[in-house]
């Protein structure tokens, strides 16, 4: 052990009982909030740990890390459970991830999060948090032991970014940490993770400043869901709910400049949906009220559309003549049978043998010799 080592070594060691004051960051250090410090704890003792904690500060800005990293240690070790303890790992961590150590910077920021929720300094740590998600995420390499390059892995920064939304969900950098992780799991096609999160941007962050990014690029997801007006419609009105929404809350956005074009083509769609059910029903079941009906729905839907103007053309066709062309397979196998009106509107009468609810009612059983006994 060096000589310059030994004092400061020495020092850490007499601070073995626990610091009751609290420490805060000010003017880029940390010093004693005033009226914090218990009067059972000498005066001398305070200044030794901030003293500490300068020390290896300094150490750390002068690259000096082995140094900075064995004060951090030993407050640690002497100082748990404390303000002072919360100091020294978030400054350890900051350490572990300035040399690669990924996952020992992840487990003290964990301690941290889960030992001390009342620290001052927290929203730090969960800054540096943020940035260590940053660095999964662009890919750096992690180092084992701060020497030993490992597998890049990018998808575990959504993990972290989950944890800085558990424990600080109104903090600073919970949007931020929101729209990071729908970008990065739309790279990585996870599809689920990133429409989970741009569901928690519209409904938990609606004022948010990545509300118009997340309203466009959920509106496109549930596009892409529909596969075309021969499939169910859900998706497609939902993609022109969001498209209006982003229309109507951020008109002077860039992004919603797209929106009456996107609306008028996602509408058009879903009403061409409508018109193949009708045009199914007139030509291949031989069925013209369930054709009128969905022609209807289809010029209710987009009235300014081209399919309603074929819906239209529908209903003037089934109007004029209520009998739908015979195609080839009509021709060879007959006609599809319509299907018969129900003209019974008279009600059910219920009788003796029914209840009131149209049931069977069940009459007395005798009682047998075993249910007797």
């Amino acid at each position: 052990m060096n000589l310059v080592a030994k004092p400061f070594l020495a020092a850490c060691c007499l601070l073995s009982l626990s610091v009751s004051a609290e420490l805060i960051h000010q003017n880029g250090g940390w010093v004693l909030k005033p009226g914090t410090a218990s009067d059972t704890r000498p005066t001398s003792r305070t200044e030794a740990v901030l003293k500490t904690i300068d020390q290896a500060e300094n150490l750390a800005i002068m690259r000096e890390d082995r140094a900075a990293l064995a004060l951090w240690n030993r407050l640690i070790e002497t100082e748990a459970g404390t303000d002072a303890e919360a100091v020294a790992l978030l400054g350890r961590a900051r350490l572990y991830a300035k040399s690669g150590q990924f996952d020992d910077a992840e487990a003290d920021l964990d301690t941290l999060f889960k030992g001390h929720a009342n620290f001052s300094g927290f929203g730090l740590a969960v800054q540096l948090a943020f940035d260590l998600a940053g660095q999964y995420e662009r890919g750096e390499r992690r180092y084992l032991g701060g020497w030993f390059p490992w597998f890049k892995d990018p998808l575990h920064a959504l993990s972290i970014y989950d944890k800085i939304l558990k424990v600080a969900p109104n903090g600073p950098v919970a949007e931020e940490s929101l729209i990071h992780a729908a970008r990065l799991a739309e790279r990585e096609d996870r599809k689920e993770i990133y429409n989970e999160m741009l569901e928690r941007i519209v409904s938990d962050y609606a004022t948010s400043k990545h509300a118009p990014e997340a309203l466009e690029r959920l509106a496109k997801l549930r596009g892409s869901e529909s596969l075309g007006p021969d499939f169910d419609q859900a998706s497609t009105l939902e993609s022109a709910d969001h498209w209006r929404t982003l229309a109507d809350q951020f008109p002077a956005n860039r992004r919603a400049q797209q929106s009456a074009e996107q609306i008028k083509e996602l509408r058009d769609r879903a009403a061409r949906g409508r018109l193949n059910l009708g045009k199914f029903y007139w030509f291949k079941r031989n069925n013209p009220e369930a054709a009128k009906l969905m022609a209807n729905a289809c010029r209710s839907l987009a009235p300014e559309s081209e399919a309603a103007k074929e819906a239209e053309a529908l209903l003037a066709e089934i109007q004029a003549s209520p009998t739908p062309p015979k195609t080839v397979a009509d021709r060879l196998l007959g006609v599809y049978p319509r299907p018969r009106a129900n003209t019974d509107a008279k009600p059910t009468v219920v009788g003796d043998e029914l209840d009131a609810l149209g049931f069977r009612k069940e009459g007395t059983k005798p009682a047998t010799e075993t249910e007797r006994r």
